[in-house]
């Protein structure tokens, strides 16, 4: 098993969480959930297969693609087969991130993956063979960072308004603290969720709610000895209802059948 990680240099590091590497054996569950975090990514499979979607649902349904996809930002989960996970490359970008290398917005690719040679014609092919001719991790990463930038279709910024937002929104421990957020922004409420929803991809009231969704992973994983109530005060939901019903609505799961089926990826469940 081989997982890399990096960040790239600024002014990339303001818009990509990282650039990532995976290499492993064959998992012995043969798909796998993945949870929502708000952010878009791009999926390289170095492998020959193409990558399959499937609905979380009805696994029998599924989506394929060529070897590259934009997946973008989510609030609900998917499911990938584990033999896409065998030889990766990544690009987590942070929340809006994705907005300046893309001509559409980013809603338009809501809850959705999109082949990215569809995207990128031709350029996302020569990605792909560039990361495969790349002699070691490190010049993988050197490769797409350089070729990230040579995809910038906008200025490699967000609204002022957007990018307050986020950083606000990432702090927030409740919904009702948005309306706070906004009144200081100057803008009517409908341009801004029009903004941020352009360039995020969903509205603030579905980002804080994924965001917060996140907090309580971050907050359980990997932890021995869980009071429910006490993580649903803590990361600022109502009552332990309303807290299972909003982990249920973005996982398909109750929080301590995450608990059991954890693995070492925040954000990946094991399905058998």
């Amino acid at each position: 098993m081989l997982s890399c990680r990096y960040t790239p240099a600024a002014p990339l590091s303001a818009f990509v969480n990282c650039l990532w590497y995976w290499e492993g054996t064959p998992q012995p569950h043969t798909k796998e959930k993945l949870l929502p975090n708000g952010e878009a990514a791009i999926i390289f499979n170095l492998r020959d297969q193409p990558i399959r979607i499937y609905d979380p649902q009805d696994l029998s349904k599924y989506e394929s693609y060529g070897h590259a996809v934009l997946s973008g930002v989510r609030a609900d989960c998917f499911v990938i087969d584990t033999d896409q996970q065998e030889r990766v490359v990544g690009i987590q970008f942070r929340p809006g991130g994705a907005f300046p290398f893309f001509r559409m917005p980013a809603w338009e690719v809501e809850g959705n993956s999109v082949d990215l040679e569809d995207l990128w014609p031709g350029r996302a092919r020569e990605i792909r063979e560039q990361l495969l001719a790349a002699r070691s991790v490190e010049l993988m990463f050197t490769s797409l960072e350089r070729r990230l930038l040579q995809q910038l279709v906008r200025p490699l910024e967000l609204h002022p308004a957007v990018a307050y937002a986020i950083g606000e929104f990432q702090g927030l421990s409740h919904n009702g603290r948005i309306g706070a957020v906004t009144d200081r922004i100057g803008l009517s409420s409908r341009r801004f969720i029009e903004l941020f929803r352009r360039q995020v991809g969903l509205t603030p009231k579905v980002f804080c709610r994924v965001r917060r969704f996140q907090r309580v992973l971050q907050s359980v994983h990997g932890a021995k000895h869980l009071d429910w109530a006490d993580v649903a005060l803590e990361c600022g939901y109502y009552d332990q209802a309303h807290f299972i019903h909003d982990f249920q609505s973005f996982s398909g799961l109750t929080p301590s059948s995450y608990i059991a089926a954890a693995t070492p990826h925040l954000n990946h469940v094991p399905l058998s």
